[in-house]
This record gives structure tokens, C-alpha cells and sequence, in this order.
């Protein structure tokens, strides 16, 4: 049976060998923000990117998208295209949520994780906890009612966000591997000043995970370094797999 009818998760599965690679991308967005990156590792690696359920080609999710559900998805995809642990996980905005968890569940198949302006548990508590600006909690409430009643978003990781850190709080330690994160340190035009030096805190915050992370602060980018820097992101990367030993 074909893989796209056993898991239908839009995919790619790129070059053999090497070192194995999981690009996760941030909330909602497709695999493509990657493609002025992996190509790069291809030649000499295995490199498998995806779409989440309701982004791109991959259907839409009739399940909450908690983490555990996400990253069970993600083990099936890399089993059925025998692209086997440990990984090297590239993960972007929420993507880090999800390789923070996976990590701590799966320790073993993890061999180093490039954080890509990622999201930290604490940082997502923290807005959650925090007041919106008047009348913008009121219309949020009423956005999310109609997305859960009318489109492909239905079952969103955004509404299972919290039950995710929770997730992460119960499940075990970060492990003892190398860490990259990458950092956008331009201001995005809208974005208000409380919530950028929130941001900026807690990837310093991503650092302390490992004994053994590096920083890449990024001058020129927002929140996309894969796009608007992606050279230091190869750099990132690059860094990674040098400390990692080739799987036999």
C-alpha cells in the first residue's frame, strides 16, 4: 500500500545516508519556508520534511493536535519512510514545542536539535497569562469559534498549546545533547515591544537546555531566519552534524 494511503501527511524524503534530518516547521506553515536551507544537507544526508495536518497537501485534522499526537505522527511518517533515529531536528517557531517534547520523550533518538527563532514552554504561558488590549480577547473568542466551526484549522495545535506544555512539564529531562539556536533579533513592524523582549528573554531561556548550545543571533531577520538569513541557519545545522557521529 502506498505510503501517502497508511500516513497521507504531506511529505518530502530527500538524498540517503548521512546523518537523518526532521525539519518541523512553525504554526501553519508549510515545509517550503525550508527551501533555502535543506537542499544543502541533502547530498550527504537523509532529510525528510512535512506538513502537519491541515497545512499545505496534508489533510485536515479530525483530532486535537496536542504535541503527543504530533510527534506519534511524525515517529509513524519516519518508521513507514525508514529513515530511522537518532535525528538531527530542525524546528522553527512552534516546531521548537513540539522537538522540545519530543526530545524529552525519546531522548535516545535524538542526536542534537537547531532551534530556529523557537518557541519556549514558559514564553507560551506567559502570553497566555497575559491581558490583550481591550475588545482583542472578545474578537479572539469569537475568530476561534467560527475556525472551529467552519475551516481547515479545526482541531488546531494553537487550541491544544496548553495541554502541549503540560506535556512537556510531566514528560522527562532535556537531554544531554548539542543545541543551536538561532535568533531573530530585528523587530517585526506590529510586533508590540513587551512581547519582543519576552521573546528575546526566553531564547536565551532555549540556551540553558543544554550545557552544550551555541547562539546564533540573527541582525538582519525577524522571525524567519530560514528565509531572510539562511546562511547562518546552514551554519547552525552544520555546526550540529560535526558533533554528531554518522549512524552505521
Amino acid at each position: 500500500m502506498p505510503i501517502d494511503q497508511i500516513i497521507p501527511l504531506h511529505h518530502q524524503r530527500l538524498g540517503d545516508g548521512g546523518r537523518h534530518i526532521i525539519f518541523l516547521n512553525g504554526f501553519r506553515m508549510p515545509f517550503e519556508t525550508w527551501d533555502k536551507v535543506y537542499p544543502t544537507f541533502c547530498s550527504t544526508n537523509s532529510v525528510v520534511l512535512f506538513n502537519r495536518r491541515g497545512i499545505g497537501r496534508s489533510p485536515k485534522a479530525t483530532t486535537a493536535q496536542d504535541g503527543l499526537t504530533v510527534i506519534s505522527e511524525m515517529r509513524s511518517l519516519c518508521s513507514l519512510l525508514e529513515v530511522d533515529p537518532p535525528y538531527v531536528l530542525v524546528a522553527h517557531s512552534l516546531g521548537g514545542i513540539f522537538a522540545n517534547l519530543y526530545a524529552r520523550m525519546y531522548p535516545q533518538d535524538v542526536a542534537g536539535i537547531i532551534f530556529v527563532d523557537a518557541t519556549h514552554p514558559q514564553e507560551v504561558e506567559e502570553q497566555k497569562a497575559g491581558k490583550s488590549p481591550f475588545g482583542l480577547g472578545t474578537i479572539n473568542s469569537w475568530l476561534k469559534v467560527i475556525e472551529k466551526l467552519s475551516d481547515e484549522f479545526k482541531y488546531s495545535e494553537d487550541e491544544c498549546i496548553m495541554q502541549t506544555i503540560e506535556q512537556i512539564r510531566h514528560a522527562g529531562a532535556f537531554p544531554n545533547v548539542p543545541v543551536a539556536v538561532v535568533s531573530g533579533k530585528k523587530k517585526m513592524q506590529f510586533a508590540p515591544d513587551k512581547l519582543f523582549k519576552s521573546h528575546q528573554k526566553y531564547q536565551q531561556s532555549l540556551l540553558q537546555l543544554s550545557p552544550n548550545s551555541k547562539h546564533y543571533p540573527c541582525s538582519e531577520s525577524g522571525h524567519f531566519p530560514q528565509i531572510t538569513q539562511p546562511q547562518r541557519v546552514i551554519s547552525a545545522i552544520s555546526d550540529i552534524l560535526n558533533e554528531t557521529p554518522t549512524p552505521r
